[in-house]
């Protein structure tokens, strides 16, 4: 496992259980995450001193998630450097907790320029908030819900084998409605989305799907990340039908997530829309993040 290989499913039992160990981590780190998005670049992974390692490699650059687990992250974090020192390409380090900025400033004093990285907070809500969505701040919210079961003939239905043609169908329906300017963007996030349905079952995913007039016009999708938390990792409704996504939101949580403490709606990658959306939501943590380059790269 101290080998760095592309990422296979047979890795799920081994990351699973490293994460297992860890209290709390953020939206990169869950196998199906890691796995799917594995669809758009070459993302390798090792386990070293009892710690993941994710590589990922997209053209002139190389990202490393923080190594995250119990074992000994000094020497996780020695073995990403040497594996950037014999790859030579552009260095990054992302995922950082605050906890893993502290060790890595005191630890490798000199090595690393750390910065704060907003656009990758991820958002975390309370599922009874997402649920309920009660009070004054969530009333546009339930106005937008109300009326797209006023004036839809609709229902709700869990994602299974039978129906995930029909999510992929209505994905590509979506992307050709797509701005051009954001289409390659989104090509590469069908190829994610088509990995997942392709592994749904033994990727352990769990989603949800709206329908109208008994056509799919919304759905979700995403994992487990602890006891406590579930990570929602793809949403797709037709903008143009108001209430739609509120309502696949509210739908999704309500039906199949109201066991978890925690929704995980992961960041806004920096776009001002999707961050004022998933502010409209009013997070319950922001869990911040940090990126690290190294110090002499030129």
């Amino acid at each position: 496992m101290t080998e760095l290989h592309k990422v296979r499913l047979e890795d799920k039992e081994w990351i699973d259980k490293i994460l297992a160990d860890v209290p709390f981590f953020t939206c990169e780190y869950p196998f199906g995450n890691i796995f799917s998005y594995s669809a758009k670049m070459l993302i390798e992974v090792a386990e070293v001193e009892g710690c993941l390692i994710t590589k990922c490699t997209q053209g002139d650059s190389i990202m490393y998630c923080c190594p995250l687990g119990k074992g000994n992250m000094k020497k996780a974090v020695e073995f990403i450097l040497s594996d950037a020192e014999k790859d030579g390409r552009e260095f990054e380090m992302f995922g950082i907790s605050p906890d893993s900025a502290e060790f890595l400033t005191e630890e490798f004093a000199g090595v690393f320029d750390i910065s704060l990285s907003r656009d990758t907070f991820d958002y975390i809500y309370l599922g009874e908030d997402l649920i309920n969505l009660s009070g004054k701040k969530y009333q546009p919210k339930r106005n937008h819900i109300s009326f797209f079961m006023r004036n839809n003939n609709w229902s709700y239905e869990r994602i299974r084998a039978e129906n995930i043609p029909e999510c992929l169908e209505m994905s590509k329906v979506w992307l050709e409605g797509a701005l051009e300017e954001y289409k390659a963007d989104l090509e590469a996030e069908l190829k994610i989305i088509e990995r997942v349905f392709d592994n749904y079952e033994q990727l352990g995913y769990v989603g949800g799907l709206l329908r109208a007039d008994g056509k799919v016009i919304a759905y979700t999708m995403g994992e487990k990340m602890t006891d406590e938390m579930f990570c929602v990792h793809i949403e797709k409704a037709f903008s143009h039908i108001r209430g739609a996504y509120p309502m696949i939101n509210q739908q999704f949580v309500k039906n199949e997530l109201s066991q978890y403490k925690y929704i995980n709606r992961e960041d806004d990658t920096g776009a001002e829309n999707l961050r004022k959306a998933k502010l409209s939501y009013y997070p319950a943590i922001l869990a911040e993040k940090y990126e690290a380059k190294l110090k002499n790269a030129h």
